[in-house]
């Protein structure tokens, strides 16, 4: 399976998907030279749309470290393609980068996608519990924390449009995938991913 360095982090940003704002600073990475210059423009720019100098910190590095570890084809998708291209990219981007995250779409998602039931909280907090019995550092994590990235992991799914909402019941829906990108995403690796989220189309 293609991850990122192994480790589990609970940084996730208020709205981590932000795919306008992935998108524009996937656009400056290519225009700019480093991650300083691409920050300095956003900054001076407030293009993230954000007032306090922390949170925008923590918006853009969470978006310029998924994007960093993410390979250029994907990235290329989430700027240029369609909508649902772009979005299913943009998931992708997170899986790659966010090993608990990705986890909980192969542990999780991927077990209601293919039962047809909606994702419950039991379901989620069950998944943390196991986590917690496996790793130290998910051990560490106060409920507050768990309770934020449940809420998080279910947004993040429902704006890549595989969930039908976020909270509640939440019903499992699955994107039409252009053939051509799904194409790409396997001869680069990530057919694991795809089998998880979209399964064969």
């Amino acid at each position: 399976m293609v991850g990122w360095k192994y480790h589990y982090i609970s940084t996730m940003p208020s709205s981590p998907f932000a795919l306008d704002e992935t998108k524009i600073i996937a656009r400056l990475m290519m225009e700019c030279d480093g991650r300083e210059s691409v920050r300095a423009v956003v900054h001076d720019g407030n293009l993230l749309n954000i007032r306090s100098i922390s949170n925008e910190s923590k918006q853009f590095n969470y978006i310029f470290s998924r994007l960093d570890v993410t390979p250029e084809p994907i990235v290329s998708v989430i700027l240029n393609g369609d909508v649902v291209d772009s979005r299913y990219a943009n998931l992708i981007s997170i899986m790659i980068y966010d090993d608990l995250f990705r986890e909980f779409v192969f542990e999780v998602y991927s077990e209601k996608r293919l039962s047809s039931d909606p994702i419950t909280d039991y379901d989620i907090m069950s998944f943390f519990e196991a986590k917690a019995i496996e790793s130290e550092t998910v051990a560490k994590w106060k409920y507050d924390t768990l309770y934020k990235l449940r809420r998080l992991y279910c947004r993040v799914l429902f704006e890549a449009g595989l969930l039908k909402r976020s909270a509640g019941v939440r019903e499992i829906c699955t994107p039409i995938i252009s053939s051509s990108v799904l194409d790409m995403m396997e001869s680069k690796g990530f057919r694991d991913y795809i089998g998880a989220t979209v399964g064969s189309q």
